[in-house]
C-alpha cells in the first residue's frame, strides 16, 4: 500500500519528523516500509513565461524561446516541444539543475545558444500512467495564474510529496486505511492525530431497499444520492490519488477511491436510473454470464457473491460492477454501497476470474465492519461538496453483525511472563491507551476495550504484542536460554525409512518432492490405497490446488510428463510423503520410471517394462528383510484404465492391499503424454509394520547341490507362484525353484502352457545320490500332477 506523506501530515502532527524517520518507526513496529519514492524531483527549477517563440533557422521542429524567469532575468532556450508558444507559462530547469535523468548545462544547439530547458512532468520523474498523451508529448502547460519566478515549483504543483511503500502482513489489515496509519504514527511518535471532519448532510426518506440471502454478506448499507454532476476532480484530490497509485477518473469515482483509501472501506456506486428495481439483494446461487464494466463477459458459478436487482447481477461483490449499471459521465442519480463481505468467497472468485483490485484485496484481508454509517456520511458530504448533489437519502441497512465492543482482561503477570520483561502496570496501561485501547485498571488486572478497527486483536497474546512493539523490543533482556542435553534417536520405522531412501538413491533413482495439493478431479486418479474422503480447502488459491492428495502416483506421473515435455528421454523418480485424509494418516512410497533404460553408446535402447518395476519391488523387500512368505503377490483385480490389467501385480497382506506395481495402461500414458511408464506405489506404514525375523548367519553346506531342469505342461489358469510353492512343498531336499522359460503356442495343446523350471536340491548331511535326486523329482512331479494337473513335457 502506498501512503502519501503529505496526506499523512494532514492527519497527524509530523513537525520536525522526516519521511525516513516515519518509515523506520513503522518498520520496527511491525509495518514494514519497503521504500520511499518521490512524486517528482529536480533542483534549480523556476516557473517561467514564454515571451517570444520563433522557429529555429536550422530545424523543422525546434523553437527558440525567450523566457522570463522572474528575478533571475530573461534567458534564451532552444525547445523541441510541439506545444511551445508565446505567452505559455512553463517549468524551467535552469543551468545547473539536476533532474532524474540529466543535469542541465549551457549549450549550443545547431548554432543557437540555449540556457536551460523547458520541462515536461515526465522529465521530472512523474509516473507516466498519471499523464495524458498530450502531456507526455510536450512541455507542461501551467495555469495562467502561475507565479512567474516561483522557485518552489514542485510545491506549487503538489509534487513535493514522498510516498511510503508499506508491505503489510495479514495481521494488520487495519493499516489499509490512511486514518489508521495516522493513528499508528501518532501512537509511535506520541503526536496529536486529527481525523476527517464529517459534516451532517440533510437527508430525505430512503428510496431503495437492501438485503442479503447469503452468509457471505452480513452487512449491506446503501444511500441514494440524486442530482450529482460528473466532471474532473479538483487538483488536491487528483494529487492524493496519484500519490496513492490510483489514476483519477472523475469526481464521482474518485470520491469512492478517496473514501476507500482513507477509511479502508471499499465502496461501490451504481447508476440508480439503470437499476431494474430500487432494490439490491446479495446472493450466492447465481450461474450464467456476467458482463462487467470492463466490457468482458465472465461466467458466474454457485458460491460467487453477487449483488442483484430484480434477480439480475448488478455487481460481482467486492470486485467489479456490471456494465449495465456503471456510473458514467451522464449519471445523475447514484446508489452508494458500503458492505461487509466475507474474504474467502471474494478471494476464490477473484482468483478464479483473474480479477484483482484494491477493493477485493481489502475484503480478502478483512475490513472494519463497524464503520458503515461513518463511511456513508463522509461519502455523502463529499458528493454534496464536490459533485453538487441535490438530494441525499437516508441510509438503508441490512445488518446481522454484533457490534458489541470486544473486551479482554489481562494481568500484569501475564504480560511480563509472556514477554520476559518487567514493565509496570502504569507503563502497560499507558502504552495500550496510546494505541487506542481504552482500559480500566483493577488491582493488577486491566479491563481492555479493543478499538473497532483492530479486527486482528483477538486474545491476550495480541495485547502483549501491542505493548512490546510500541515500547520496543530492546526492552526484552538478552539472556541465553538454558539448554539441556538429552539422548534421542530415530524410531525403528524412521531408521527403516531412511535406509530405504538411501537404498533407492544408491540404486540410481532421483528423490523428488511434489505438491501435496491437487484438484478435485485429480483426487480420483490412482485411488486404490486410500479410500477415505479427502480434505478439501475452503479457500484455495487456485482450483488446481484445492484438495489434499490421497496418493503419490498422479504427482509423480505429472512430474514425468513435465520432464518428457522438455525433451527428457527417460527418468527414474521416487518420493516418500505423508498421505492425509479424513480419519486416515500414513506414508506412501511411489516410484516412476519412464522412457528407455540407460545403455552404453552404440547399444540399442529398450523401454522400461513390468520387470523393472518388479526388480525395484524385490530390491525394496530385500533391503527391508521382508521374505516372500510374509506377503503375497496377486494378479491385478482392481480394474480401471490406469494400470495395465495383464502387466500389474497387487501386493497383499492377507486381504489388505499393501500396494501395487506394473506397467501404465496405454490410455493413462496418453493422458500424461508418455510413450511408456512403470509405476510402483506402496503403503509404507503398513509395509514397515510387517514383522521380520532377525537376520541369521548360516554356514554354507559342505555338500554339493544338484540342479534338475523340468519343462512342465501346466493349465493356463494355474499361475507360476502356486506351482512354485507346490514344488517346494514336495520334498525337503528341494531348496529353490526358478523359472527360466515360458512357452505357449504351436506344439502345446490348447488350455496349457509350458513352464520350464530349475530345481535345486541340497542336503546338509550328505552328498545326494542319483536315486535320491530322482525320488525327490518324482515326488515333485506327482504333487503338481495331483494338485494342478501338470505333466512333464515330452
Amino acid at each position: 500500500m502506498n501512503v502519501s506523506y503529505s496526506w499523512l501530515k494532514d492527519h497527524v502532527d509530523l513537525q520536525g519528523i522526516t519521511p525516513e524517520e516515519v518509515a523506520k518507526a513503522l518498520t520496527f513496529a511491525g509495518a514494514e516500509v519497503e521504500g520511499i519514492t518521490r512524486m517528482a524531483s529536480g533542483t534549480n527549477l523556476v516557473i517561467g513565461q514564454v515571451l517570444t517563440c520563433v522557429p529555429h533557422p536550422d530545424s523543422d521542429h525546434l523553437h527558440i524561446l525567450t523566457v522570463d524567469e522572474g528575478s533571475f532575468g530573461t534567458f534564451q532556450i532552444v525547445c523541441g516541444a510541439p506545444n511551445a508558444r508565446q505567452g505559455l507559462k512553463v517549468i524551467v530547469a535552469r543551468v545547473g539543475a539536476k533532474l532524474p535523468q540529466i543535469e542541465i548545462k549551457a549549450s549550443t544547439i545547431r548554432g543557437v545558444e540555449s540556457n536551460g530547458m523547458c520541462c515536461s512532468l515526465l522529465e521530472l520523474g512523474v509516473d507516466p500512467k498519471f499523464l495524458s498523451e498530450y502531456q507526455k508529448a510536450g512541455i507542461e502547460e501551467l495555469p495562467e495564474d502561475a507565479p512567474v519566478g516561483e522557485t518552489d515549483v514542485l510545491g506549487y504543483l503538489g509534487l513535493d510529496d514522498a510516498v511510503l511503500e508499506l508491505s503489510l502482513l495479514p495481521n494488520r489489515p487495519d493499516l489499509y486505511a490512511l486514518e489508521n496509519v495516522a493513528k499508528e504514527v501518532g501512537c509511535l511518535f506520541q503526536r496529536k492525530v486529527t481525523l476527517e471532519e464529517v459534516k451532517d448532510v440533510p437527508t430525505v426518506f430512503p428510496s431503495c431497499e437492501v438485503g442479503s440471502e447469503t452468509k457471505g454478506c452480513t452487512l449491506f448499507c446503501a444511500r441514494v444520492v440524486k442530482g450529482v454532476k460528473t466532471h474532473e476532480s479538483p487538483k488536491w484530490l487528483q494529487r492524493l490519488l496519484s500519490a496513492s497509485g490510483i489514476r483519477s477518473i472523475n469526481n464521482v469515482v474518485d470520491i469512492g477511491n478517496y473514501v476507500m483509501l482513507l477509511t479502508g472501506q471499499p465502496l461501490n456506486m451504481y447508476d440508480a436510473d439503470k437499476l431494474p428495481l430500487a432494490s439490491l439483494i446479495v446472493r450466492d446461487d447465481l450461474e450464467g454470464d456476467f458482463v462487467a464494466m470492463d466490457g468482458q463477459t465472465y461466467k458466474l458459478q454457485e458460491g460467487d457473491l453477487v449483488v442483484t436487482s430484480d434477480g439480475k447481477p448488478m455487481c460481482l461483490a467486492g470486485i467489479m460492477t456490471a456494465e449495465a449499471c456503471m456510473v458514467d459521465e451522464n449519471t445523475k442519480n447514484i446508489v452508494v454501497e458500503a458492505a461487509y463481505f466475507e474474504g474467502a468467497p471474494i478471494r476464490h472468485t477473484s482468483n478464479r476470474l483473474g480479477l484483482v483490485s484494491d477493493s477485493s484485496q481489502r475484503f480478502c484481508k478483512g475490513v472494519n465492519p463497524h464503520q458503515s454509517e461513518y463511511v456513508q456520511c463522509l461519502t455523502s458530504e463529499l458528493l454534496v461538496r464536490l459533485c453538487e448533489a441535490e438530494e441525499v437519502g437516508e441510509t438503508v441497512l441490512f445488518d446481522v453483525i454484533d457490534h458489541t465492543p470486544h473486551r479482554l482482561d489481562v494481568t500484569l503477570d501475564y504480560v511480563n511472563g509472556r514477554l520476559g520483561t518487567s514493565f509496570t502496570l502504569g507503563q502497560v496501561s499507558e502504552t495500550l491507551l496510546r494505541a487506542g485501547f481504552v482500559n480500566v485498571v483493577e488491582g493488577k488486572t486491566l479491563h481492555v476495550t479493543v478499538p473497532p478497527q483492530r479486527i486482528d486483536v483477538d486474545g491476550k497474546a495480541d495485547l502483549t504484542e501491542e505493548v512490546i512493539r510500541i515500547l520496543g523490543y530492546e526492552n526484552v533482556p538478552s539472556t541465553l536460554p538454558t539448554l539441556s542435553l538429552c539422548l534421542t534417536g530415530l524410531t525403528p520405522k524412521q531408521k527403516a525409512e531412511r535406509s530405504l531412501r538411501r537404498h533407492l538413491t544408491y540404486s540410481g533413482l532421483d528423490e523428488v518432492v511434489t505438491y501435496t495439493l491437487q484438484s478435485k478431479q485429480e483426487l480420483e486418479y490412482f485411488n486404490y490405497l486410500t479410500k477415505a474422503e479427502a480434505y478439501v480447502l475452503q479457500n484455495p488459491m487456485t482450483v488446481e490446488r484445492e484438495a489434499v492428495r490421497r496418493n503419490l502416483a498422479h504427482s509423480l506421473l505429472s512430474l514425468a510428463s513435465y520432464n518428457a515435455n522438455r525433451q527428457a528421454k527417460s527418468g527414474r523418480f521416487f518420493e516418500v510423503s505423508d498421505i492425509d485424509a479424513i480419519g486416515v494418516q500414513g506414508r506412501h512410497l511411489c516410484v516412476v520410471f519412464f522412457g528407455d533404460r540407460p545403455v552404453r553408446p552404440g547399444e540399442k535402447a529398450s523401454p522400461y517394462d513390468y520387470y523393472d518395476a518388479k526388480g525395484v519391488f524385490d530390491s525394496i523387500m530385500e533391503s527391508l528383510s521382508i521374505q516372500l512368505g510374509r506377503y503375497q503377490l496377486a494378479p491385478w483385480s482392481l480394474g480401471g484404465e490406469e494400470m495395465h490389467p495383464y502387466q500389474t501385480a497387487e501386493v497383499r497382506l492377507g486381504k489388505q492391499l499393501l500396494g501395487y506395481f506394473g506397467t501404465l495402461h496405454p490410455n493413462a500414458c496418453k493422458r500424461y503424454g508418455l510413450k511408456n511408464a512403470v509405476l510402483l506405489e506402496l503403503d509404507l506404514d503398513a509395509l514397515l509394520g510387517i514383522k521380520v525375523s532377525p537376520i541369521k548367519a548360516k554356514a554354507p553346506s559342505r555338500f554339493p547341490f544338484v540342479e534338475r531342469d523340468l519343462a512342465l505342461l501346466v493349465p493356463t489358469k494355474v499361475d507360476y507362484e502356486s506351482l512354485r510353492k507346490e514344488l517346494l512343498r514336495a520334498d525337503p531336499l528341494i531348496v529353490s525353484v526358478d523359472v527360466f522359460d515360458l512357452y505357449q503356442g504351436e506344439g502345446i495343446e490348447e488350455g496349457y502352457r509350458s513352464i520350464a523350471v530349475r530345481l535345486t536340491l541340497l542336503s546338509e548331511e550328505k552328498t545326494l545320490s542319483e536315486e535320491q535326486v530322482s525320488a525327490s523329482v518324482k515326488k515333485a512331479l506327482d504333487g503338481v500332477a495331483v494338485r494342478y494337473g501338470a505333466k512333464l513335457r515330452q
